[in-house]
């Protein structure tokens, strides 16, 4: 075995994959594998299904058939979109485990007891310390040795922020969902989870960028002097964010290469591993000037070693290494080797210096996953101010809420150019709102006006006060509308009781009777209380059952600068009509002039509108 290097030369043939991606022998190469790794599971999958073992054979079935549960609630952890749980008895053995985790393509599995309930977990992490860097025996190791009892979880009910920030916190990256009756419901990859955001985060990069680009070609055509101050900061500050971390600043001690020779047994590269609390080792060549020949992994391991029924000690790494890895350069962004892991469907990556000389350093999907979600994480505290003044909930609570549980309806293409594209709540998460920021006399070159008199260039900093009364209104089930007014930190009950003073006890029983469904003719139960939604700023209904739902609402739609938020009250089990809802609200508004949200849908356009603007005005003076 070899010791770790914090460098490790590599060939210059060996080209970052970020900087030449259609090298032909390293794709031919990476093809043979995945052949022979295909090869593998469907051996597996022949075999599992031959011996008709129900309990793993009900696992089996094309990973993109199982991958995702049905949403529940926006703003709960079933709007991540949890992966189908592949689960798994405490009697089974590891050997058998390894054929399911194998085949299913999963990480990660769930184990339950005899009434079918979560009792553990297992990784393919814990296949690799825990039995062969252990040297015990596969065949004869049944999961109940090795697997974490009684992991961490979350309920359906529980906040999408609450579960990201104690994956995050803790160090997960896998969290089992369960229903109030403690059954398994699916399981959270907080790395597929960044995988699906990652789309929206390279969009909202997009536009950010757009933006910039023509604020410095204003500038360079005005000169900075004729630029507010705040706007220029605003944009110097948004360049540095479009620009993000680079692979060089999640490099330390721990990312320091461990290497072994292309002899070396898969239980010494085991050990390895377990001793240097990594999953992935290079593969050096001692005979070829210690040429890097390849990468070997826990995820290896689970495959081509313990599912295929190999002795871990008498069998070499080279038999079982992923050959010729891919490299990232260090001064690379996080998020574009993020994209290059996910796209070449590989956990850990290899960073050579940018001279393409020195491996400097092996970074994992996790890693850099949580180093981002922190980024974004500060990013909202900045915007919430640096003060110390309200809760953690409150700061990072909405927005950091917000991010992942629009991803329902975020379907734009990746390669869209259209500002439109881009909702208000994706750019508020970088610092670019699309609220009044930019009024009619805030012109780009605008200079007679003194600095405080126009809008700071950045998301909107409303210090909410949750003691001050919020006007809501709300229409009846005989159609009167009416208004109230209720301060957030009240609560739920307070706002449920005002509305209730309002309705006549007719129309509260219609509220509670039971809706009937028209196509099934299901009837409902009576309800104990009627429900009260809203509709944010996705167009998606959002449901008050909270206090701190009630806050939520408020932060949402004050944001979009509501004078007033508009209510929906009805019985929990009738399907609301969001569309015609919608459509009336429009033509209510419909008057001379622009309305609030006519206005803010043009802003962008406008924004862009007034640096061409700018721009002319500058060519004008400058033939004069």
């Amino acid at each position: 075995m070899l010791a770790s290097d914090s460098t490790v030369r590599t060939p210059r043939r060996a080209q970052s994959s970020l900087s030449n991606p259609s090298s032909d022998p390293m794709e031919s190469t990476r093809k043979r594998q995945s052949k022979k790794d295909d090869q593998i599971r469907k051996k597996i999958e022949h075999d599992l299904r031959k011996k008709n073992n129900v309990s793993m054979v009900s696992n089996l079935g094309s990973p993109q058939k199982r991958s995702k549960v049905s949403s529940g609630a926006a703003g709960t952890v079933m709007s991540l979109k949890p992966s189908e749980a592949v689960i798994c008895k405490p009697t089974n053995t590891v050997y058998e485990a390894a054929q399911l985790m194998s085949v299913t393509k999963e990480n990660c599995v769930l184990v339950v007891d005899e009434d079918g309930l979560l009792s553990g977990i297992f990784t393919a992490k814990d296949l690799a310390f825990r039995i062969v860097g252990a040297n015990l025996n596969a065949n004869q190791t049944t999961i109940d040795h090795i697997m974490t009892p009684n992991p961490m979880c979350a309920k359906v009910s529980t906040l999408a922020s609450d579960a990201l920030s104690l994956m995050v916190n803790r160090g997960f990256r896998h969290l089992p969902v369960v229903n109030e009756g403690n059954q398994i419901v699916g399981v959270l990859d907080i790395t597929k989870c960044y995988n699906e955001a990652m789309t929206k985060l390279e969009r909202m990069y997009e536009s950010s960028k757009r933006l910039y680009d023509a604020m410095e070609g204003v500038t360079e055509e005005l000169g900075p002097a004729n630029q507010p101050l705040h706007v220029i900061k605003y944009f110097e500050n948004l360049k540095n964010l479009v620009s993000g971390p680079t692979l060089n600043s999640v490099l330390s001690e721990r990312t320091i290469p461990v290497c072994c020779d292309i002899k070396t047994t898969v239980y010494e590269a085991a050990i390895l591993m377990r001793d240097n609390k990594t999953t992935a080792v290079l593969v050096k060549d001692s005979k070829n000037n210690d040429e890097v020949t390849g990468i070997f992994t826990s995820k290896d391991i689970v495959l081509r070693v313990i599912a295929a029924g190999i002795d871990p000690r008498t069998c070499s790494v080279i038999r079982v290494m992923t050959p010729k890895p891919s490299y990232a350069l260090a001064s690379s962004s996080i998020h574009q080797a993020l994209r290059q892991m996910f796209e070449g469907h590989y956990l850990n990556l290899p960073v050579v210096d940018d001279d393409n000389t020195e491996i400097v350093g092996v970074v994992d999907v996790l890693k850099l996953t949580y180093h981002t979600l922190n980024q974004l994480q500060s990013i909202q505290m900045i915007n919430n101010g640096d003060s110390d003044a309200g809760s953690n909930e409150e700061k990072e609570g909405p927005a950091w809420n917000k991010f992942w549980t629009s991803l329902d309806n975020d379907t734009s293409s990746l390669h869209s150019t259209s500002l439109a594209d881009v909702t208000q709540s994706e750019l508020a998460q970088f610092n670019v709102s699309t609220n009044d920021a930019v009024k009619p006399s805030d012109s780009i070159s605008f200079s007679g006006a003194p600095e405080t008199s126009s809008s700071a260039l950045k998301a909107p900093q409303v210090e909410l006060d949750f003691n001050e009364p919020v006007f809501f209104k709300f229409k009846s089930p005989q159609g009167r509308t009416h208004r109230v007014s209720c301060k957030p930190s009240d609560g739920i009950q307070s706002l449920r009781d005002l509305i209730e003073s309002k309705l006549s006890r007719q129309e509260i029983r219609t509220l509670l009777t039971p809706p009937e469904d028209s196509e099934t003719g299901q009837v409902f139960e009576t309800a104990e209380q009627f429900a009260i939604s809203y509709i944010d700023d996705e167009n998606d209904l959002v449901a008050i059952t909270s206090d701190q739902d009630l806050k939520d609402c408020v932060v949402v739609l004050t944001s979009l600068n509501k004078d007033k938020i508009n209510l929906i009250v009805h019985h929990p089990d009738q399907n609301v009509d969001v569309p015609s809802i919608l459509s009336s609200a429009k033509t209510t508004t419909a008057s001379p002039g622009l309305p609030n949200d006519t206005i803010r849908e043009m802003i962008l356009p406008g924004v862009l509108f007034a640096l061409a603007a700018s721009v002319v005005v500058a060519f004008t003076i400058s033939r004069k």
